[in-house]
């Protein structure tokens, strides 16, 4: 028979237990059924409550895990800020690198004689020397991301594309400004105009050394991305769309009619207005390859595969960019530098707008999904 002790309290009775000693379940059952009638009766404040299990907190929620489980979520929230720790002393090592490397070359590269400040000579040269290493140093996380995942998923094949068509115009571009006489001749004499005291100003180049380099490492960096398309995926699987083909023959239809249009009709071909042409299709060209990663670190909601890296690099070499030029116009107080070098001052604007939307999407839209916890099996070898 069951042992216990109650008490009556007026409307019913709290069962206290001390101890039990069941001779059968029927007994057992009775004791059962004698408290359930008796916490019926309880005041609803002495009740307790009942919890939804969708309203748990997150540590009754934790508590309910399974062990393995547990362990899992311990073990992705460890991961998760061991790698913001890791992102944020990434970003303090890099930023000390291009200061401590854009000073040492800046200050060892030849300055730029034009400028009459010896002071902005010096540091002209700094920040374009800086924004040549962090716009070089771009294309490198790329690169590495690609070969360690061993695919390029994720990184849109037109914009890979683009970019080489891009850098190949920009490339013709700033070499010929740099150091062909006879365009540099003829843009001084384009661009002359009448100073304040009524003499001829002749406007000098805004192109300078650390512009060349850039665009010469970034042909061979952006054509050795592409290639990485053909090594790990191969251009079958992940061709180019029609819209990139079609792109690029209206490309080489526009310069060829372009060149044979001023030399009908001048005499001559207009070099200096064609090396115009290629800075408007660099600009143009920088716009449209963005527009495909955009889109596609849209539709997929992620940004694996596309390195944010890339990106912060990118902007600090657009806000570099931009800055050395106002300042090299300031410094000479002739601002058609700006005007006579298009392509400069819209690729770092370019750049600027769309580095911040792809960070929005990195950082904002699509945090959740990191390049670590995502893994790539190859695509099929198609030989």
């Amino acid at each position: 028979m069951a042992n216990y002790s109650s008490k009556g309290s007026g409307r019913g009775k709290s069962a206290a237990f001390v101890s039990k000693s069941y001779s059968s379940t029927s007994e057992k059952q009775s004791f059962d059924d004698d408290t359930a009638r008796d916490t019926t009766r309880l005041p609803d404040k002495m009740k307790t409550p009942q919890i939804n299990q969708d309203e748990k907190p997150f540590l009754q929620q934790a508590l309910s895990m399974d062990n393995g489980t547990y362990a899992s979520v311990r073990s992705n929230e460890a991961i998760h800020n061991i790698e913001i720790h890791s992102d944020q002393s990434s970003f303090l090592r890099w930023t000390i690198a291009l200061l401590l490397g854009g000073t040492a070359v800046g200050i060892a590269a030849p300055k730029n004689p034009h400028l009459p400040s010896p002071m902005w000579q010096l540091l002209s040269s700094i920040v374009g020397y800086t924004y040549f290493l962090a716009w070089s140093a771009s294309f490198y996380p790329q690169i590495f991301m690609n070969y360690y995942r061993k695919t390029t998923r994720g990184l849109s094949c037109d914009f890979c594309v683009l970019n080489v068509l891009g850098y190949v115009c920009y490339t013709a571009y700033t070499t010929n400004f740099y150091w062909n006489e006879r365009i540099i001749a003829e843009y001084k004499q384009r661009m002359s105009g009448i100073d304040v005291d009524g003499g001829t100003k002749q406007s000098e180049i805004t192109v300078q050394g650390n512009d060349v380099a850039f665009a010469i490492h970034a042909l061979f960096m952006a054509s050795f991305t592409l290639s990485q398309i053909g090594m790990y995926d191969s251009f079958i699987s992940r061709p180019p769309s029609r819209r990139v083909y079609i792109v690029l023959v209206c490309t080489f239809a526009f310069c060829a009619l372009y060149i044979l249009s001023t030399w009908i009709y001048e005499g001559r071909i207009d070099f200096l207005g064609f090396l115009y042409v290629l800075g408007t299709i660099k600009i143009c060209v920088t716009i449209g390859k963005y527009v495909p990663q955009a889109l596609l670190n849209r539709s997929r909601k992620s940004t694996v595969g596309w390195n944010h890296w890339n990106v912060i690099l990118d902007f600090t070499g657009g806000v570099l960019s931009l800055l050395q030029l106002v300042g090299d116009c300031a410094d000479m107080g002739d601002w058609n530098g700006i005007t006579g070098n298009p392509a400069k001052i819209a690729l770092s604007l370019v750049t600027i707008c769309f580095d911040l939307i792809f960070l929005i999407q990195h950082y904002i839209l699509y945090p959740d999904v990191d390049d670590h916890h995502t893994t790539y099996a190859p695509l099929p070898n198609r030989n």
